[in-house]
């Protein structure tokens, strides 16, 4: 089945590894890593935590780029997992780019606790993971994060928490734009 599933939550919260979990389970699926689309620029690179106005451009930017992919997938048949680290705002970005795409487009945050998530960055990320979770744990107890939230503290490997990531799509818990 063709869908879209926007995985997003703070450095350490196992964005990259659910998704390759997700992959395993589908005879054609694309991984989209936004951060490697970010790196594509090559002058004027701006870090997404910035926060000036390039750096807000940058990021809508990575957004974008990877609902172009994700819309390339679905028309040759393939679906799409996209991985970034997405606030309400660039949640609105995902929506506004992946209307009309012609499949289910899901949304989930990862959003284990701050000790785990601290553990799992490693020391390198530890500030920016600790800035990130404070902000979508806010959002989230606000009800501002699109599609739904899954606290993976507890899951021992990234196939636990792609179980629960395929039950929430199932369910229909997670869609953030019907097909």
């Amino acid at each position: 089945m063709n869908q879209v599933i926007v995985i997003s939550g703070p450095p350490g919260a196992g964005k990259s590894a659910v998704a390759g979990a997700i992959c395993e389970r589908f005879d054609r699926m694309l991984l989209i890593e936004v951060d490697e689309l970010r790196r594509w620029v090559c002058a004027g690179y701006r870090r997404p935590w910035d926060g000036d106005a390039q750096a807000e451009e940058q990021l809508r930017l990575g957004a974008r780029a990877a609902c172009a992919v994700a819309r390339e997938a679905i028309a040759t048949r393939y679906a799409a997992a996209i991985c970034d680290i997405a606030d309400p705002a660039l949640g609105e970005v995902y929506r506004e780019a992946l209307e009309g795409i012609g499949a289910a487009v899901h949304f989930v945050t990862l959003l284990p606790d701050l000790e785990t998530t601290l553990a799992r960055s490693g020391e390198a990320q530890a500030e920016r993971a600790r800035e990130v979770h404070a902000s979508l744990s806010a959002a989230h107890e606000a009800g501002e994060l699109p599609g739904a939230v899954l606290d993976s503290s507890d899951d021992t490997d990234a196939y636990v928490t792609a179980d629960q990531l395929q039950e929430l799509v199932a369910r229909g818990e997670a869609l953030l734009l019907p097909e």
